[in-house]
């Protein structure tokens, strides 16, 4: 019986068109879902980037405001915590000033704080040879150069007349122990130059207090909106300011003024905003008018120390009887989306009236209520000096 030498074989079957097709598009399918999942992934990333970037500027400068904010009013008379001069402002604007950016920048709006504390770790002894500080002690220097524009406290022993001196061009030589580079601001002060008690020395020599100003508000930094913060009120000097945050489209401020209690003898005392369509004891906020915007310096009568607590002028539109600020920020991410998302609509925050609609970029808005313990007038402001028996507060508020 013959065999043949050679196996049996079958050749492989090939695939159809059809199933080729049907292969090729389920490929696609796939690799698209994949690629759509990606993008995806990616796109929510770079929001929640551009998001947490923002979120994380805004509480850095929340936090550097409330922490200075709180020392408004120590160791300051206060009628004079809180600064609303607006010499040294844009269009002399404390509330609601825009500043208008090119291309696409959107335009931000800011309100001006300025406010005033004394400096709990400096203190000297000295007195006045006219405009002229010496130090009482010939070894002690003053031991900080001071700037242009700082502020010194001149105090007799008792507290109760004092001037305010401002430091000239030229500074002050922390290796100093004398200095006539002061000018006198009668604003601040309480007594002339010529004061007796001021020129004192040995045990009645003055008491030396620095007084530190601080000014919060937007500003234009190479075409970018930065919170800047501003040492010294006197001017907007940006070689010594530091930007507190980037991008930021919106700082408002509003006061939380005094306001009698319900059983008080005051209880049907008008609200300070008054024009607001509910009237209440905030100036600033939603509704309020261009009159009630920030409190009067020149409302009377002044809420003097004396004045007691339950008199009319305690709750008046005087700076004197700010109780807390309300801060409210708005930052938008750096760039908006380039693929045409809208992203988030722009909001209203107090009395900014800056409604508008979405367009592209990523926002976020934060607001506090920062309490100012110190304008509550219930020691004399700086210290006793002299007799510790006479139970003033040392820290001053």
């Amino acid at each position: 019986m013959a065999h043949s030498n050679s196996p049996l074989t079958h050749a492989p079957r090939g695939f159809t068109l059809v199933e080729l097709l049907v292969g090729a598009a389920t490929t696609t399918i796939i690799l698209a879902a994949v690629a759509t999942a990606f993008v995806g992934v990616q796109g929510a990333f770079q929001r929640e980037s551009r998001v947490k970037v923002a979120v994380e500027g805004l509480r850095t400068a929340t936090n550097f405001i409330e922490q200075r904010l709180r020392l408004a009013g120590y160791g300051v008379d206060p009628r004079f915590a809180f600064d609303f001069d607006g010499d040294a402002l844009p269009a002399g604007a404390k509330s609601n000033y825009s500043l208008v950016f090119g291309g696409s920048v959107p335009q931000s709006v800011t309100d001006d704080l300025a406010f005033r504390y004394r400096d709990a770790a400096w203190m000297r002894r000295g007195h006045l040879a006219g405009a002229t500080v010496v130090l009482e002690d010939p070894k002690s220097t003053f031991g900080m150069s001071f700037t242009k524009g700082q502020r010194l406290l001149v105090s007799c022993v008792g507290g109760k007349d004092y001037v305010v001196l401002r430091v000239g061009e030229a500074g002050v030589s922390g290796e100093s122990n004398t200095s006539a580079n002061f000018t006198l601001d009668e604003h601040l002060s309480s007594a002339p130059l010529n004061a007796p008690c001021l020129a004192r020395e040995g045990n009645n020599a003055p008491y030396l207090m620095l007084i530190h100003e601080l000014r919060i508000r937007i500003m234009d930094l190479e075409g970018r909106p930065f919170l800047m913060a501003f040492q010294g009120l006197d001017e907007l000097d940006m070689s010594s300011a530091v930007p507190l945050a980037a991008d930021v489209e919106s700082f408002q401020v509003a006061y939380v003024m005094n306001r009698p209690a319900p059983d008080s003898p005051n209880a049907a005392v008008q609200p300070v905003d008054f024009s607001s369509p509910v009237a209440n004891w905030v100036l600033g906020d939603i509704g309020s008018a261009d009159t009630d915007r920030i409190p009067d310096p020149e409302a009377e009568p002044e809420p003097l120390f004396k004045v007691p607590y339950e008199d009319p002028a305690r709750y008046n539109r005087h700076p004197a009887n700010i109780r807390a600020v309300r801060l409210s920020i708005g930052m938008r991410s750096t760039s908006p989306e380039p693929n045409g998302r809208r992203a988030y609509e722009r909001e209203d925050l107090e009395d900014s009236g800056e409604m508008g609609p979405a367009d592209g970029y990523y926002r976020t808005n934060m607001t506090t209520t920062v309490r100012v313990p110190n304008m509550l007038s219930r020691s004399t402001f700086n210290p006793p000096v002299g007799d510790e028996s006479s139970g003033l507060n040392v820290w001053g508020g």
